[in-house]
């Protein structure tokens, strides 16, 4: 009886609320779901959480998310989630049409890696957080007012990027000088001036922590499938 009653308000008064899987997301091994909420006739407000581990995506190779000087161990995938506030242009239904939508974004990513410095094998530690701000263009379609398309083809902002890496012996010595492998870590990064400039280290008794604090532009696109009600 209470479906009945949701279908009936929602057939009477119009869609309000839109829920999304990132279609295009899950090629790259990004797992997510979109809950998009009415505000008025033009505006809306939509809501991403997700997974996103990249090894699992068939067009993403080990390679591609691996740094030169390291070699691939483990995987542990992040966790993201973004706001968007939409505003729909020149509908007279909502959440249909086209819009401009800024949003802001965050996520997470820990890889576990392996580097090999004169001899010595070390455990690399690897974590990303960014924090991210723009604003995309898209269209959504509903089709039947149930079965929702939502393209958002053009999206660029401004992210923040803060990665760590924490080098630590994988057979430990107590004696060994962590500050004696900065510049082989400073080597990785040695072809990109913006990045080679910004490092920084904190060196510990048993463990060397490289912090690398950055700007780089940001961008979205993709396709979410739903369900409007």
């Amino acid at each position: 009886m209470a479906v009945f009653l949701v279908f009936f308000i929602s057939n009477a008064f119009g869609q309000t609320n839109v829920v999304k899987a990132g279609f295009s997301d899950a090629f790259l091994g990004n797992f997510n779901l979109n809950y998009e909420r009415s505000v008025n006739q033009h505006q809306s407000i939509s809501f991403k959480f997700g997974y996103m581990k990249p090894t699992l995506s068939p067009f993403i190779s080990e390679t591609a998310i691996t740094p030169s000087a390291y070699t691939l161990e483990k995987s542990k995938g992040g966790m993201n989630a973004s706001v968007d506030y939409r505003f729909y242009m020149g509908q007279n239904e909502p959440l249909q049409g086209f819009y401009i939508a800024p949003y802001v974004r965050w996520l997470n990513q820990k890889m576990d890696y392996a580097d090999e410095i004169d001899g010595r094998i070390f455990d690399v530690d690897f974590r990303l957080n960014t924090l991210g701000a723009g604003a995309q263009l898209g269209y959504q379609l509903l089709i039947a007012e149930r079965i929702s398309l939502d393209f958002y083809f053009f999206g660029a902002g401004i992210d923040y990027h803060m990665i760590h890496f924490k080098y630590q012996l994988k057979q430990q010595d107590p004696g060994f000088d962590y500050g004696s492998i900065k510049s082989e870590v400073s080597d990785v990064f040695k072809n990109i001036n913006y990045l080679h400039k910004k490092l920084k280290f904190d060196k510990e008794d048993d463990h060397l922590t490289t912090r690398l604090p950055f700007l780089f532009p940001g961008f979205r696109a993709g396709i979410n499938l739903g369900i409007a009600f």
